[in-house]
């Protein structure tokens, strides 16, 4: 098969303001992809399993050429939530209004453009950033940062939270951001209290990798744990490539599973595999998906069914390709909680300058696919691969094909969730 267009029009800045969410699926053949297009943010769907992919509400879509930073939370990557929308929160360029929607997966609709907060610099910059999840308790949690250059008071920046999706309810929190110039992932929590939540915070100013806890009830920030402290990356690199790092959890046991590189484009930089345990909270680093790496942008899926681990990044193992100019998009799979990685899988066809993959985060009982979008940055196109994906079937049902069928050139079929040797 061959890779897939999903927009051939996306913002040129897509890399810059995490533009890129999803897939996030349905069933096994229905997806969606978020993303921040040439006009606004925009949704697509497909419901043939990655084949074609069509608009979603575009006359109700968020519209302004502003957006700047965008993220996105689907319920179900919450666990035991078994809801249908995809949570949207960004940042305007102009005016740093920090904004937010909901897109019901059920009605395939975009409901009413909520202002979150108004922050107080007014810069162009690209330079922003933003994060949102949803806790147990199904409170709804953004935080964003506006312009970094121009915050030289550090008050440009918030986190809110609601209980109704930002209509009536809009509380204030304690900010996560500071002078140390943070990058945030935000995620659901799991301590007594459901409204608390986490985070796996990059400090750009002291280029550390950190993990956060949120405690509601107090309205604080914990002391931060370390990950890694030993990045070659400055902070303005962190910055420009925010997509270095990305996290998930693993809902058997709760524990965040997290990739990322300690270095771009260096002959000593490693990408890395961690596993957290939230409670403690204690950082336990699992095998490296590669070492002396050239490669980067990763992203991280579970399924939630058997927890196999599948991770997709643009560049390969072997060095041999060109960062920001001509690589293809991989993936690897661990079957025991990242203890050891499976050999990596081509998954996009052409070489390009790719600058973000995204995987979607999770696939529960309903089933879904190991297929990776990503975004093609000199042509403004946001990809998949139709043939090169994995279905994850449904709980309790069989893949779509009766009789396994072979995939790439490497020994491997597809079957329920998984790769196997043939």
């Amino acid at each position: 098969m061959a890779d897939v267009i999903i927009d051939d029009l996306v913002s040129a800045a897509l890399d810059r303001r995490e533009g890129l969410w999803g897939p996030y699926w349905t069933s096994p053949a229905i997806g969606y992809v978020v993303y921040n297009d040439s006009i606004g943010i925009a949704v697509q769907k497909t419901t043939d399993s990655g084949a074609t992919w069509t608009d979603q509400d575009a006359a109700n879509e968020p519209s302004s050429s502003n957006t700047r930073s965008m993220s996105a939370w689907f319920d179900q990557e919450t666990k035991d939530d078994s809801g249908t929308i995809i949570h949207i929160a960004w940042v305007r360029t102009t005016d740093n209004d920090v904004e937010y929607v909901q897109f019901d997966t059920a009605t395939d609709t975009f409901g009413t453009i909520r202002t979150v907060d108004l922050l107080t610099i007014g810069n162009t910059s690209q330079d922003s950033d933003v994060a949102i999840t949803k806790a147990k308790s199904g409170r709804v949690y953004v935080a964003a940062r506006g312009n970094f250059a121009a915050d030289t008071e550090n008050t440009d920046h918030s986190m809110r939270s609601s209980s109704d999706g930002f209509a009536t309810n809009n509380e204030s929190e304690a900010s996560p951001y500071s002078s140390d110039e943070e990058m945030i992932l935000l995620l659901y929590g799991i301590d007594a209290d459901q409204d608390d939540i986490v985070a796996v915070v990059a400090d750009t100013f002291n280029q550390h990798l950190e993990f956060w806890k949120f405690d509601a009830s107090a309205n604080t920030w914990g002391a931060p744990t370390a990950i890694d402290t030993a990045f070659e990356m400055s902070g303005p690199i962190m910055r420009a490539n925010k997509r270095f790092y990305d996290a998930t959890t693993r809902h058997s046991d709760e524990h965040i599973l997290l990739v990322y590189w300690n270095a771009r484009d260096s002959a000593t930089g490693d990408f890395k595999s961690v596993d957290i345990t939230p409670a403690t909270p204690t950082i336990t680093g699992k095998t490296d998906l590669d070492t002396g790496s050239d490669s980067f942008f990763p992203s991280i899926l579970i399924n939630q069914q058997n927890d196999d681990v599948y991770v997709a990044y643009a560049g390969s193992d072997a060095n041999d390709e060109d960062l920001f100019a001509d690589i293809l998009v991989y993936f690897k799979l661990s079957t025991d909680g990242m203890g050891v990685w499976g050999t990596e899988q081509a998954y996009g066809d052409d070489l390009d300058d790719y600058r973000i993959t995204h995987i979607g985060h999770t696939v529960g009982n309903s089933g879904g696919r190991m297929m990776p979008a990503f975004f093609n940055h000199d042509l403004a196109d946001i990809l998949v691969n139709d043939g090169n994906d994995i279905e994850i079937a449904a709980a309790g049902e069989a893949p779509a094909a009766a009789i396994p069928s072979p995939i790439l050139d490497f020994g491997l079929v597809k079957a329920p969730g998984r790769m196997v040797a043939y």
